[in-house]
């Protein structure tokens, strides 16, 4: 029984490195930019320009969930702004909706761009068949499958798609807001069931397709934590180089 829910497991383990290697990554893309220009503009435009594949699929996601849901839409900006203490670097103009849709089109990226490093991964650069391998402990199969994947022409083309793409792909705090409304009200119902003794049954074909899309999304976060492993090396690396060669220093 317990192994049904493995993909669950495996979800809600990989949550904690994945937002710290968002946090680690988005700090230090804009130290860089500080340490290289001297300038905050500067810095979130080398930023935005890095990510910009993940910023178009970013809010493309949120477009394209507005209109299948309803939701009237508007313009898409793609260029940093300022807003109070925060930069965006792209927006869409959506239109009033109730906390279900809002929380949709809020979630949006999140599946999108998790689809587009799944497609990446898997299809492209058969990531599944060398985590298969390693977890299966054919280390043989594994660097050999590695091995060949570094010997495509294209190859880092992929992994930077998947690092751009995977590192706008989180909500923003203005996705979020119209969580809160809605999960309270779920929260609500759930204590009423419980309240009355009713526990509905989940059927067992939505319990399957809910465990199949969780091992999905659990694997497209492995990967994006394992890309992002890459790129913070890379990162650490020019940052530890320009430092000593500026003489600058960032404080985080």
């Amino acid at each position: 029984m317990f192994t049904e829910w493995m993909p669950l497991v495996w979800l809600v383990a990989i949550l904690p490195p994945l937002f710290l290697t968002k946090r680690w990554i988005n700090r230090h893309v804009q130290g860089l930019g500080l340490l290289l220009t001297g300038d905050s503009q500067a810095a979130a435009a080398l930023y935005f320009v890095l990510l910009l594949p993940g910023i178009l699929v970013h809010e493309l996601s949120h477009w394209l969930a507005a209109a299948l849901l309803g939701v009237r839409t508007g313009g898409i900006s793609i260029w940093p702004s300022r807003r109070g203490g925060r930069v965006r670097m792209g927006s869409v103009k959506v239109g009033h909706a109730d906390p279900l849709r809002a929380s949709l089109v809020g979630v949006a990226p999140l599946v999108g761009g998790s689809l587009v490093v799944l497609l990446i991964g898997q299809l492209i650069l058969g990531m599944g068949e060398l985590g298969e391998a390693l977890l299966g402990g054919g280390w043989s199969a594994f660097l050999s499958g590695l091995l060949a994947d570094l010997r495509l022409p294209d190859f880092w083309l992929w992994l930077y798609l998947i690092f751009a793409v995977s590192n706008a792909m989180l909500p923003s705090e203005a996705d979020r807001e119209p969580w809160r409304p809605l999960l309270v009200f779920l929260g609500l119902v759930a204590v009423l069931f419980y309240l009355l003794g009713w526990a509905p049954r989940v059927p067992e074909a939505a319990t399957s397709w809910f465990l199949k899309a969780t091992g999905y999304l659990a694997y497209a976060f492995g990967l994006t934590v394992a890309v992002d492993l890459v790129f913070m090396a890379l990162i650490a690396a020019l940052e530890g180089a320009v430092a000593r060669l500026t003489g600058r220093r960032v404080e985080y």
